[in-house]
């Protein structure tokens, strides 16, 4: 239709800018210039009030993940303009019902998918893992359409993911997700036989978390970043060991803000709500906390992922520690160090935001392991000094 307009829009009923704590959804506006009658097509991305920018971008460049946002937006928006421009669109009542009945019959795999996210109004978790599950697909190169979906090239996929996806529990997360959006797609009629009926994937045993004791963390404090990326180093550093005395998940400390912080009986704690699953949080603000708070005044450094990763293992190859340290083994480390203290197994879930006691009691079963193994070398040592005395 020529008459429709279209434009990015944020924020359209104003939340976000009276709550800065709340996000709110960014919308495509379709707007039809005679008639002036508008409908509002989401995109499934949510921001914060203060990573809104009001030019064209959208999303300011301080968000941690701006640039993928943007390209998320920008893509629903090429979407609805190709629908507006094409001979689909004659009325009004065309567009309004974009994305219900339309992206239903597409025979792309992808545009399957995104138009399922975008109609399901997923959060942002969701989306980012979907979009890195769409990225390996898009690499895999032989699943295009719905016709592109046999036994075989599920077999070659899996092999494909193998490639990046050492972990087995991780791998069958892979294809129960994409299994699910192929059946999906067979109750709609677009494919006849879900490929994955044959298929056969096992779930696996997960490891271990990987997480530091005491002596570890300490480690880490005492050392001081020198050379080139010396500044670098020690944001990374500084943002490591408030996980390992907060908890906080990475992207939790990516959001994070000074009115979490509430004192309670003179005491300051961090109130808050997982950005991964919606739970909240009550935690304890230690000492070591506050005093990186303290040196930012409150405002955490905001890093993307993949470079705290890098950073984190060149300072982790610094200090010596011979771990697979990643940006969740300081939210590990806290639980482990919540055990080592004597916190109930029951309280944890209310302090870290957990979901249920299931990693709570992975992690005093973990411990259990570790005290065993001490008592073992205490054994060890008592034989050895028995037999230096007999000698």
């Amino acid at each position: 239709m020529e008459t429709l307009a279209m434009r990015i829009v944020f924020d359209q009923k104003g939340k976000a800018k009276k709550d800065p704590k709340k996000k709110a959804m960014i919308h495509i506006e379709v707007r039809d210039t005679v008639t002036n009658q508008k409908t509002y097509i989401p995109t499934n991305v949510k921001i914060l009030f203060e990573h809104h920018t009001k030019d064209g971008t959208i999303i300011s460049s301080k968000h941690p993940n701006g640039a993928i946002l943007r390209k998320n937006v920008q893509s629903v928006f090429n979407k609805i303009e190709a629908f507006v421009l094409s001979d689909k669109c004659k009325k009004f009542e065309d567009i309004q019902n974009w994305g219900k009945a339309d992206d239903e019959l597409t025979t792309n795999v992808v545009d399957f998918i995104r138009a399922d996210l975008v109609r399901r109004d997923v959060s942002y978790t969701t989306l980012e893992y979907n979009n890195s599950f769409i990225k390996r697909l898009e690499e895999f190169g032989k699943i295009k359409t719905f016709k592109d979906l046999s036994y075989t090239n599920i077999e070659d996929f899996d092999l494909h993911l193998k490639k990046t996806i050492k972990s087995q529990p991780t791998l069958y997360k892979r294809h129960s997700l994409f299994k699910g959006y192929i059946e999906k797609a067979r109750r709609r009629g677009l494919i006849k036989i879900n490929p994955y009926d044959e298929f056969i994937f096992k779930k696996g045993k997960s490891d271990d978390p990987i997480y530091l004791i005491e002596a570890e963390v300490k480690q880490i404090m005492d050392y001081e970043p020198k050379g080139v990326p010396k500044e670098r180093l020690q944001r990374v550093k500084d943002l490591f060991l408030f996980q390992c005395f907060t908890g906080l998940s990475y992207k939790d400390t990516q959001f994070f803000s000074k009115e979490q912080i509430v004192t309670i009986n003179g005491e300051e704690q961090i109130h808050g709500t997982r950005e991964k699953t919606g739970v909240p949080y009550v935690i304890y603000l230690l000492p070591q906390a506050k005093e990186i708070l303290d040196k930012y005044d409150y405002k955490l450094p905001v890093i993307s992922n993949q470079k705290y990763n890098d950073y984190l293992k060149l300072l982790i190859g610094y200090t010596e520690i011979d771990k697979d340290v990643t940006t969740h083994t300081g939210r590990h480390t806290f639980g482990t160090y919540l055990i080592n203290k004597g916190v109930s197994i029951e309280a944890i879930p209310k302090i870290m935001g957990h979901t249920n006691m299931k990693q709570s009691l992975l992690y005093a079963r973990m411990l259990g392991v570790t005290a065993i193994n001490e008592m073992k070398k205490l054994l060890d040592a008592d034989e050895i000094q028995d037999e230096d005395e007999e000698s």
